[in-house]
């Protein structure tokens, strides 16, 4: 149970940060932090009140470190305050490979293209009415993703 204080805040905040990095020594994501909080009851508006959640953790660095991510500057990440770290970036990985990273859609071509769109738009259309009204998919993406590559 998160204690509904700046103190509860900043020790779950803690706590999480540190079992990201022993888990998967990556930093725990601030976008996580408010869904977290509110899944143990703690609304963090209320107890913070016009404060930002970024600019308070960042107040906490003997407990945490913050790092922003140098090109998707809405990635932000929390850390142990003794931790290092740096975002990679995409001319990091194209230094480290030697070469760019092939597309997620690398090796399908042409018919096969086709049928796994077609097969897309066919679950959307089995969806319920007031679901299939979420999915908004802009014509140049479709006409994008049947293309041949």
């Amino acid at each position: 149970m998160v204690e509904n204080s700046l103190e509860g805040i900043i020790e779950f905040a803690t706590v999480r940060a540190q079992q990201e990095w022993d888990e998967h020594k990556q930093p725990y994501l601030l976008a996580r932090l408010s869904p977290d909080l509110s899944a143990e009851g703690v609304d963090y508006r209320t107890v913070l009140g016009e404060q930002k959640l970024k600019d308070f953790v960042a107040g906490h660095a003997d407990k945490l470190k913050v790092v922003v991510h140098p090109q998707q500057r809405a990635k932000i990440g929390l850390l142990p305050a003794d931790v290092d770290f740096e975002f990679e970036t995409a001319a990091d990985n194209e230094t480290q490979s030697g070469r760019r990273r092939p597309t997620s859609d690398a090796g399908i071509h042409g018919s096969k293209r086709r049928y796994i769109v077609g097969n897309f738009l066919q679950m959307v259309s089995e969806l319920d009415e007031a679901d299939a009204k979420q999915v908004e998919i802009p014509a140049h993406i479709l006409a994008k993703l049947l293309r041949d590559k």
